[in-house]
């Protein structure tokens, strides 16, 4: 069964918009990674919080999306843009 990731980032007011930027940029190729179903971002002004929707074939198919993107220093350079580490949670598919 699939899994469903939520991501939440938390941009510096003054890097919202590059932070927004690097995704609309940098996740259309998340799709074809290996194991990704699915994945969607928003940002909710009131909150000032990126949230990613995510689906996997697996948690491990995520993680090993997340290594490389460690990997690579995407993950190091958003959270520079941050005021906190992001919030990454696991859900089981219900539907």
């Amino acid at each position: 069964m699939s899994i469903v990731v939520t991501a939440k980032f938390f941009p510096k007011p003054e890097m919202v918009q590059d932070m927004n930027n690097w995704f609309r940029e940098n996740l259309s190729n998340t799709q074809s990674y290996e194991g990704c179903q699915l994945i969607k971002g928003g940002y909710n002004k009131d909150t000032q919080e990126v949230i990613l929707y995510e689906v996997w074939d697996s948690v491990e198919a995520h993680q090993k999306y997340v290594n490389w993107r460690i990997e690579i220093g995407d993950i190091p350079k958003l959270v520079e843009m941050s005021t906190k580490e992001p919030d990454i949670v696991y859900h089981e598919e219900v539907y």
